[in-house]
């Protein structure tokens, strides 16, 4: 028996493994370069994430499931603006993942979703959602955030960037860089 064909049945053996699979709708795109850090920015680290943020920005007091936060000194229309990271455990990818959090964003009544547009960030297939949000009493300040989710070993990571509704535009291009430099560990 020649060798090839000694080794035909473990190629069909690995062949019918192979399609009880799962495969991956939204792969990681191993070529990925990340961008780099924008003038004046800084990188942060946490445990299984990164990220890069004004470097006159300062850290803040968590809540909730926030793991890690920082805000711009300057007040606009008595908000400052904010970048905030928040995990949690999630099984699947990015872009499942991100997908859970636009319908999330879609049943909150104080937000609404204005912009949903995909985009690879590090390297993974995602979407960065736009939205705004009526003030919370007694706050009496509008905002809007920009955000986007990245999922890795069991966990889900989402960066949101949020400023106040009438300075977003001003600030569109600072938030893009945030969210664009957002990467977790692989």
């Amino acid at each position: 028996m020649s060798r090839l064909a000694a080794l035909a049945p473990a190629c069909i053996m690995l062949a019918m493994t192979a399609v009880g699979c799962r495969r991956s709708k939204h792969p990681h795109i191993a070529s990925y370069t990340p961008p780099s850090l924008p003038a004046g920015f800084v990188e942060r680290t946490g445990t299984g994430w990164r990220i890069a943020v004004p470097s006159t920005w300062r850290e803040t007091m968590q809540r909730g499931p926030v793991v890690w936060a920082v805000s711009d000194p300057q007040r606009v229309d008595d908000f400052r603006a904010n970048v905030n990271v928040i995990t949690e455990s999630f099984a699947d990818e990015s872009y499942e993942y991100a997908k859970a959090n636009e319908a999330a964003l879609h049943r909150e009544p104080r937000a609404t979703v204005e912009a949903t547009r995909e985009e690879v960030v590090d390297g993974d297939p995602t979407l960065v959602i736009e939205s705004h949000w009526t003030p919370a009493p007694p706050s009496t300040i509008a905002f809007r955030t920009m955000q986007s989710a990245l999922a890795s070993h069991g966990a889900g990571y989402v960066v949101t960037c949020s400023v106040a509704s009438s300075a977003f535009e001003r600030y569109r291009s600072t938030c893009e860089s945030i969210v664009r430099s957002f990467a977790v560990e692989r």
